[in-house]
């Protein structure tokens, strides 16, 4: 009875690692911030290696092709690891570390868009007439759809709770996380034509350079 279970566990483990190589495309746009990236950063620890090794790649999938979706990914990742209990700091390191990546994946998706917006700036856009070889009024550049869905504060938040915590590790990854929230909002406001209409937020790595104050790793 054992061997028929096992096989069978086995073989449902393989069904849904096919399904989320689907994810985020092939599936109902409904899902495609809160619930879905609320539900995959915790198969993304999974004991089955290949589940967990897709569901890593959904996240970054989500990232990279859907930007409406990526601060969406950013909250429920770190949703998931505000729940972890602080007695297993190895999975809260490696799941911190991961945002970590998803913020400087972020930070590459938005760099790549520019360059791509840059180069056919310069070439000139396809149009007719006196339209040829110009830039339509109303293109946005890559950075204004993020400037609207990113809000560091709750980055921010997160990177300070870890920043308090007993392990030299966590405490590390923590500190890389504020710098990192810090660039990505930077990146966001130098490749958005939108003007700040409010003061640039300060960040908790900001208090912590103005003041002098020593974070002991």
């Amino acid at each position: 009875m054992a061997e028929p279970a096992s096989k069978e566990k086995s073989q449902g483990w393989l069904v849904f690692r096919w399904a989320l190589k689907c994810v985020p495309h092939l599936i109902p746009e409904q899902l495609r911030a809160e619930k879905l990236t609320e539900i995959i950063p915790v198969y993304a620890i999974s004991i089955e290696p290949g589940v967990r090794e897709e569901a890593v790649q959904v996240l970054f999938r989500t990232v990279r092709d859907l930007p409406q979706s990526r601060f969406a990914v950013m909250r429920g990742m770190a949703n998931f690891i505000l729940r972890i209990r602080d007695d297993f700091p190895l999975l809260i390191h490696t799941s911190l570390g991961r945002l970590v990546q998803l913020l400087h994946s972020w930070r590459a998706c938005i760099a790549e868009e520019s360059a791509e917006y840059e180069s056919q700036n310069n070439r000139g856009w396809p149009g007719k007439g006196s339209n040829a070889g110009t830039v339509p009024s109303t293109t946005f550049r890559p950075g204004d759809s993020d400037r609207s869905n990113f809000d560091p504060s709750g980055m921010d938040a997160v990177g300070l709770i870890f920043l308090c915590s007993v392990d030299v590790q966590i405490r590390r990854t923590a500190l890389e996380l504020l710098r990192c929230v810090r660039a990505l909002q930077n990146d966001i406001t130098q490749f958005s034509t939108k003007e700040a209409s409010v003061q640039p937020p300060t960040f908790v790595i900001d208090v912590f350079e103005e003041t002098g104050v020593r974070i002991k790793l």
